[in-house]
Parts: C-alpha cells; sequence; structure tokens
C-alpha cells in the first residue's frame, strides 16, 4: 500500500500542476505512521549540512527537545532499491526524482511486522498529540527559519486539539475506507477535505488511476461477494464405500471365474447319471 500512495499522491501532484511544484519543492515531507511512541526521519542518505533535509532534521530534533524532551528523534538512512519495483518508503519515489524528501514513521524498518498488519490498532490520544504536536512545531521552525532552539512557534490557540484528533480517528477507525471503496464522492475523503480546508489552503483532491495499458495494481471493488459452502461425507464414508465396491466387484470376479467349473461338474455328473 505504500508504493500505492507514493506513486498516486506524486502522479496526483504531477497531475494538477504538471510537476511545477515538485520542481519548486525543497523537501517533501511524507508522513507513515504517529500513532506510537518513538518519531524516526527515513532518508535515502544521510543528509549534508545546510542542505533541505539537514535543516527539517534539525528542526524536528529542536521542536523534540523543546516540546518533549523525554521523547525520542532519529535518524535512519536507507538507499533505494531500484531493482525492487515496490518502494520501501514514501519518500522513494521522490528521491528517485532527485528531490530531497523523507518519511516520518513511528517503526524503525520498512520490514517491522507491526507495519505490515493491516487491521486497525488502538491508538494512544496523549502519543499522538504530542507527536502531532512536534510536527506542526518542526515543519513551523523549519518554514520560519528559526534560530532560538528557545522559542516556539506554535502558540497555545494553535497547539493540537486532542478531542478533536481522537474523534477524528475514532471516525476513521470505523469507516470502511478501503481503496476500491474510495471514491472522490466517499464521506471518508469529504471529511478529510473538510477538515484541510479548515487548517490550510488550496486543498486539492484528485484522482488516480492504474494504467489500463500496464497497471501497476489491482483493485477488486466488488464489497459483497456470495460464499458457497458444501456438506461433504467425511473420509470414512469414503473407506467403506470403497471397501463394499471393491467386494462387489471380487465376487463378481470369482462368479465369472467359477462358471466354467460349475458347468463342467454339472454336464459330468449328467453324463455320469446317463451311463
Amino acid at each position: 500500500s505504500s508504493g500505492i500512495n507514493a506513486e498516486s499522491g506524486s502522479s496526483g501532484i504531477n497531475a494538477e500542476y504538471g510537476g511545477a511544484l515538485l520542481a519548486e519543492a525543497e523537501f517533501v515531507l511524507c508522513i507513515d505512521s504517529v500513532g506510537r511512541d518513538g518519531l524516526n526521519m527515513h532518508v535515502s542518505k544521510q543528509p549534508k549540512a545546510g542542505t533541505p533535509a539537514e535543516r527539517m532534521l534539525r528542526a524536528f530534533r529542536e521542536a523534540t527537545d523543546l516540546l518533549y524532551p523525554n521523547s525520542t528523534m532519529n535518524t535512519v538512512p536507507k538507499k533505494v532499491n531500484l531493482g525492487n519495483p515496490a518502494f520501501a518508503w514514501h519518500h522513494e519515489i521522490f528521491t528517485v526524482r532527485r528531490l530531497s524528501a523523507g518519511t516520518l514513521s513511528n517503526f524503525p524498518s520498512h520490514t517491522t511486522p507491526g507495519r505490515l498488519n493491516t487491521f486497525d490498532e488502538k491508538v494512544s490520544k496523549n502519543v499522538l498529540v504530542r507527536n502531532t504536536h512536534i510536527i506542526a512545531e518542526a515543519v513551523g521552525r523549519y518554514v520560519s527559519e528559526v534560530a532560538d532552539k528557545s522559542i516556539s512557534i506554535l502558540q497555545d490557540h494553535m497547539v493540537p486539539n486532542g478531542d478533536m484528533l481522537s474523534r477524528t480517528v475514532q471516525y476513521l477507525s470505523t469507516t470502511q475506507r478501503a481503496a476500491p471503496l474510495l471514491s472522490k464522492e466517499s464521506s471518508v475523503i469529504s471529511f478529510l477535505e473538510q477538515i484541510m480546508n479548515k487548517f490550510t489552503t488550496e486543498v486539492i483532491v484528485s484522482e488516480f488511476k492504474a494504467s489500463k495499458r500496464d497497471p501497476e495494481f489491482q483493485f477488486y471493488d466488488q464489497s459483497e461477494v456470495k460464499l458457497f459452502a458444501y456438506n461433504v461425507k467425511p473420509a470414512v464414508f469414503d473407506l467403506f464405500l470403497a471397501i463394499a465396491v471393491f467386494s462387489y466387484l471380487g465376487a463378481v470376479y470369482l462368479c465369472v471365474k467359477g462358471i466354467p467349473h460349475v458347468l463342467t461338474a454339472i454336464y459330468q455328473t449328467k453324463k455320469l447319471k446317463s451311463s
């Protein structure tokens, strides 16, 4: 799913702006999962000093140390495997296009079992608020280029609201949001669009479709299917049936083989009586 999300995000931006927005982007921040303890910034290589990637990482570390000193913020470099058609992290599709990008995730590796789980898991409200607060503060520090580590960009009214985040998680976890069931008219898409319009500007919903000639993936959009179940006899019944069949065939075989002998005996008996 990660590859689909990354590919659809990049293709949607290209379709809407013709690639101009990507060309002007300093750093592409992808968010994978932020509902657990610990934050990891996954990048293709260790960023050099003064680069947008290094500035973004510095902003995250400063935000973490300022707001939640007991939290951790790690950098995990990993080269992009061009031989694998499926991308390990969202940012890799931007990296191959020579864009500075990174993926923020609670998981230290793309092969962590929890990341491969497709089921919903319980999310801690306090952890989600904390990580969201760190992300907002770090992005604000990056954009504002604040050098003073003791100054917080977000004021009290700008701090993420825990109740709103909790209600959002509750709604998403109780609503069908599988990719084949989502469209532009989906209630989930409309809900997310309304929230983003409330706090941001220029929100665009773009529909991503797989190539008809060489599709990267295939969705099965049938939400209701019929399940056929058949009640079959146990294996013991088959065993007894096989024994009965073989017994019948054996009896027939013996009868057929014994008919000439019976006829011969009858003939000899009649011959003796006549003599």
